[in-house]
């Protein structure tokens, strides 16, 4: 507890009496106490302090009205004066003028030193001192439990409300990540904004209302999110670097069509729901930071990796608009201070064909013109992966397409490999495909609707008919 004049006069160690004085002036918190025979002692007066004197020069009416004016004015809390040494009673103009200041003026016994006085004033403050480092140290501890509690950041957003009476929120790179910044309370007259560097992932906000209290509280709270914040964007630049290697190895064609879906369910992907990957490619000089930026809100739930150097976000097919999504990550990699870039590609199970995703979002993104950011490509054929990746996986891709036929005909005894063959070679006249094989025209269209069915792509349209072919194409030179 803060030392005061009351409180000095209630230690009965010391004796001391008050002579004039009333009010809450005598409840003010004593910053130390001065020692001064000094007529004039202003120029060496800080204010908040009891001055202490015998009055060795304060023999007139005069001297008494200007040490009581210099004592005054520097904003001291009182005066103590020691009797039995130049005055045996405090002077009388000393306790006028006092009174006319409205300056407090304890008598101090002989047998009282000044050194005591000063001695008690200290070890109350040094105490204060220790009992309030003791009451931070306690208060940060608690936050620093809720913050790493299963309440996690709001936890220890709301506890640091009810210690500092404001209303607190944290926003990361512009965008609402904690606590809301619209509270109808009309005791707010303002907010203010305490910046957090987070390094890679950008700068976080610790909005703080006013009025409110123990700001030293409060930014020791603004180093704890700080902390907590930069924690978390490693875990998800490593998690995402994770899930990068999944879906990497899919990519290449590394992982048996047997392990495909638990692998994907690893990462948060469910194999019987479709998505889209949403491929972000930044540049400038902190693009290799890209992995560490927060998706938006409105994507929080969205599974996002890192491949190739480049953000890769898999959204569901149902949720938002692809180019709102895309949109939405532009602003984040903005707010981040990366300038970037977006390819869509199209819906995709997660299964194997997700592959086809990837290749579609990257040749969106390779289709871009000058200050273009969003790009939506069409969908992808072999032959564009034949002519634009080196490294793509023809093989496999041509087995998605064709090789779930190959396997019908294999289990069934069909034979619709032989009639997407013929009915490809002669323009999908059926008649001729049908006396090529030796059935019915209606045979051959029962067949090619099979076929539109199993593999998705219906050969009776131009551009799935081209998929088919260069799939047969693909699957012949491979065997080869």
């Amino acid at each position: 507890m803060s030392i005061s004049i009351a409180k000095l006069l209630q230690d009965p160690t010391l004796g001391l009496r008050l002579r004039t004085g009333h009010g809450p002036v005598l409840q003010q918190r004593l910053e130390w106490a001065a020692a001064t025979e000094f007529a004039d002692p202003g120029p060496f007066l800080t204010g908040g302090e009891l001055v202490l004197t015998t009055g060795m020069r304060l023999r007139s009416v005069r001297a008494c009205r200007t040490f009581v004016d210099a004592v005054s004015r520097s904003g001291s809390r009182g005066i103590g004066f020691g009797v039995g040494f130049t005055h045996e009673r405090i002077p009388e103009a000393l306790l006028d003028e006092a009174r006319r200041a409205e300056i407090p003026v304890l008598e101090v016994p002989v047998a009282v030193t000044f050194a005591m006085v000063a001695k008690r004033v200290a070890e109350a403050n040094a105490s204060e001192r220790v009992e309030r480092v003791e009451s931070q140290y306690r208060r940060r501890e608690r936050l620093v439990e809720l913050l790493m509690g299963d309440g996690g950041l709001e936890s220890m957003l709301r506890a640091l409300g009810r210690e500092t009476g404001a209303h607190v929120a944290v926003s990361v790179n512009g965008e609402l990540l904690s606590g809301s910044l619209e509270i109808d309370d009309p005791r707010i007259t303002g907010w203010d904004a305490l910046p957090i560097a987070l390094g890679p992932a950008g700068q976080a906000t610790l909005h703080a209302s006013r009025p409110r209290r123990d700001d030293e509280l409060l930014s020791a709270s603004r180093t704890l999110v700080g902390l907590h914040l930069a924690q978390s964007s490693r875990r998800m630049r490593d998690v995402r670097m994770q899930a990068g290697q999944v879906l990497d190895d899919l990519i290449s064609g590394r992982l048996a069509p047997e392990v495909v879906g638990s692998r994907l369910e690893s990462i948060g992907l469910a194999p019987k729901r479709n998505y889209r990957m949403l491929v972000v490619s930044g540049s400038g000089p902190r693009r290799g930071d890209l992995a560490a930026v927060p998706l938006p809100a409105s994507l929080a739930d969205t599974v996002a990796t890192v491949l190739d150097r480049r953000l890769a976000v898999l959204v569901d097919a149902a949720g938002p608009e692809p180019k709102v999504a895309a949109e939405a990550l532009i602003a984040a990699t903005r707010a981040a201070g990366i300038p970037a870039r977006v390819g869509i590609g199209g819906p995709y199970p997660g299964t194997q064909s997700l592959r086809w995703s990837w290749f579609e979002a990257r040749d969106a993104l390779d289709r871009l013109g000058e200050g273009e950011e969003i790009g939506e490509a069409p969908r992808l054929s072999i032959a564009a992966l034949i002519l634009g990746t080196s490294d793509a996986p023809v093989a496999e891709l041509a087995e998605e397409i064709v090789g779930p036929i190959e396997q019908h005909d294999r289990e069934h005894g069909t034979s619709l490999v032989a009639t997407l063959d013929a009915y490809l070679a002669n323009s999908g006249a059926a008649g001729e495909v049908a006396a090529r094989l030796g059935t019915h025209r209606n045979t051959v269209r029962y067949r090619i609707e099979q076929i539109a069915q199993i593999t998705g792509f219906d050969p009776r349209v131009i551009p799935d008919a081209v998929q088919l072919s260069l799939a047969r194409t693909a699957r012949r030179l491979t065997r080869r």
